[in-house]
């Protein structure tokens, strides 16, 4: 059933890319990323016209609700993190769908805020980010994440403004790789670690793929890490615990 549902929905479906805490070997946590089996990688086309229409967005998050009450229900205990778009923060529907999560359930979950801005505002706030949205779904008991951290919306400022209701912060080294010296690289990174510690954030730093850039990252107490070093994208219909 579940399998034959996605197909109408542009073949869409879920892998999960471990988290890991260096600390802690037992109990990691899988970010799930969307996928097609008609297009390589993230289908970020098919994806977008999702967002953009208020409409389709509510096929998506019916697609959404099914495969993630599916993907929990199968692996019991098990933490995912799920990626929101900021324009998803626009429609009401999307708490709705937040709110049809049973409660028991959404203790495994993180909601990971991506950083792009909405490409169309549905609500009248007066800052740079829905920070209502935001406090709103902490409220309905979920760990909030803001990703890829300096990009995009999820600027330091914005951080700032949505402070109280979020738990985690993510920070991805490929996108300034071989762009800026590594000094302001270890810099960045050193900054987020203080104010995450600051403000008692977990900070998870992404696109982790060479063994000694993972031992800086622990000689510097940020054992919070993702990448292709700890594992390449995998199934979590059920997940595989390795």
């Amino acid at each position: 059933m579940i399998g034959v549902w996605y197909v109408q929905m542009n073949d869409f479906y879920f892998m999960g890319q471990k988290i890991v805490n260096l600390l802690k070997s037992e109990d990691p946590e899988y970010e799930l990323l969307l996928r097609s089996h008609s297009v390589p990688g993230f289908p970020e086309k098919e994806y977008v016209s999702y967002m953009v229409s208020e409409d389709k967005h509510l096929e998506y998050l019916d697609f959404l609700e099914r495969e993630l009450i599916h993907i929990l229900e199968l692996n019991p205990g098990q933490h995912f993190s799920l990626n929101l778009d900021q324009q998803e923060l626009e429609y009401d529907a999307t708490l709705e769908f937040l709110c049809k999560i049973d409660v028991k359930l959404r203790v495994n979950l993180t909601i990971e805020i991506t950083e792009l801005p909405p490409l169309k505002r549905h609500k009248d706030y007066p800052m740079t980010i829905n920070v209502d949205a935001i406090r709103d779904i902490n409220l309905l008991g979920y760990r909030v994440s803001l990703d890829d951290v300096t990009q995009g919306n999820n600027s330091i400022g914005n951080i700032l403004l949505v402070m109280p209701y979020i738990h985690q912060i993510k920070w991805s080294y490929v996108h300034v790789l071989n762009r800026i010296p590594n000094a302001s690289i270890e810099g960045l990174i050193q900054f987020l670690n203080k104010l995450s510690h600051q403000f008692d954030l977990e900070l998870v730093i992404e696109g982790i793929e060479a063994s000694e850039i993972s031992d800086w990252l622990v000689k510097n107490n940020i054992t919070n890490q993702q990448g292709f070093l700890f594992a390449k994208p995998a199934g979590v219909a059920p997940i595989k615990l390795i």
